[in-house]
């Protein structure tokens, strides 16, 4: 029996939501210690190098004199974006680097208005753009969808829909915001051949069909 960590990174919280996880082909719900020392591993190393980038961050940031150019304050907002979904990512407790995160982001917002000046097309835009960060922000809040948006997700392509029906409802239903109809369409008609397996293998169990229902009612 393994036991996972409380507050596990990408690669070990794939490898929980696999194992003994009958949405899964029967090799891939299978694991043992070393595979959850080596995902633990990756997990470290990646915690390790999103505290240095975040210290790094901090120090220029704090080196600002309040003149910089337009182009340095997009590529350090580009920087802080990048690491907040690594934050949220990583393995162990970061709460106070989000938070520290979402701060700078106000900053940086609030130098990019300045520099806008009476440009209401420009300021539109931003407000626009802090819109859809918002509902980026919420959308990270659900571990799935941290672990699809890597740029080197963790997630192989037949291991999606297993993954997605894995969690509870509201995070299918979040989940299933991130695809176009034609993905949609393509995840319903692999469920109708994931939920006939289950039913053939008797594992299709009142849980697992309330969740095959909130996918298929939300696609």
């Amino acid at each position: 029996m393994i036991k996972f960590s409380t507050q596990p990174g990408s690669h070990e919280r794939q490898l929980a939501r696999r194992y003994n996880n009958p949405l899964f082909s029967e090799q891939r719900r299978s694991a043992d210690q070393s595979d959850l020392i080596q995902a633990q591993q990756k997990d470290y190393q990646e915690a390790q190098s999103f505290a240095e980038e975040f210290h790094a961050l901090l120090q220029d940031v704090s080196s600002f004199s309040g003149h910089e150019e337009t182009d340095k304050i997009l590529e350090v907002k580009q920087q802080m974006d990048r690491l907040y979904e690594t934050c949220v990512a990583i393995s162990g407790e970061h709460e106070n680097e989000k938070q520290g995160l979402i701060r700078l982001n106000e900053v940086i917002m609030n130098a990019i208005r300045t520099a806008a000046g009476n440009d209401a097309l420009a300021i539109e835009e931003l407000e626009k753009e802090q819109q859809a960060r918002s509902l980026h922000l919420q959308l990270l809040e659900y571990p799935i969808i941290v672990d699809l948006l890597r740029p080197d997700s963790v997630i192989e392509e037949d291991e999606l829909l297993p993954s997605i029906l894995s969690g509870d409802i509201a995070s299918i239903q979040a989940t299933l915001s991130l695809f176009d109809p034609a993905q949609l369409e393509e995840l319903r008609q692999q469920s109708e051949t994931l939920q006939q397996r289950l039913v053939d293998q008797g594992q299709l169990d009142e849980s697992l069909k309330a969740r095959f229902t909130a996918l298929q009612f939300s696609a």
